[in-house]
């Protein structure tokens, strides 16, 4: 399953060159990773076992600037998942144009909130999540 989130670019996420800066573009794609949780009730799930999901690995490729004004999408989806981990992709274009602006691919453990430490990702949420990943036919 992928989910779409449009965001417009203010000034504020532009640096001195004029262009979205490549923190500004971090958090764009954090806010869409927690849309897409939402949408799928992930949110609900790690708040009733007490879990939080962090990323702990980050690959970003910035392709095309983008500038004030600019009406982007950030598709986001699930791509693996493994008994501990997995990996969400996510790209961003502008809305109406081809050509991908920035491919990111993030990888991302759960927590137990009160320990910090890493936890399987099993039970139901595991089953949701195997239920939205990218290619699976009855997503």
């Amino acid at each position: 399953m992928i989910h779409e989130t449009e965001f417009t670019i203010r000034t504020f996420h532009c640096d001195a060159f004029g262009h979205v800066n490549n923190s500004r573009h971090l958090e764009l794609l954090e806010e869409a990773r927690w849309k897409y949780a939402e949408n799928i009730g992930l949110i609900e799930m790690l708040a009733e076992r007490h879990l939080g999901f962090i990323i702990i690995d980050m690959r970003l490729r910035f392709r095309v600037p983008v500038f004030e004004g600019d009406q982007v999408r950030v598709q986001t989806s699930l791509v693996t998942l493994g008994s501990a981990s997995g990996e969400v992709k996510q790209l961003i274009f502008k809305v109406g144009q081809k050509p991908v602006v920035v491919k990111s691919l993030f990888h991302f453990i759960l927590i137990d909130r009160a320990s910090g430490a890493s936890v399987p990702i099993d039970g139901p949420i595991r089953d949701r999540l195997l239920e939205v990943i990218e290619g699976n036919p009855f997503a």
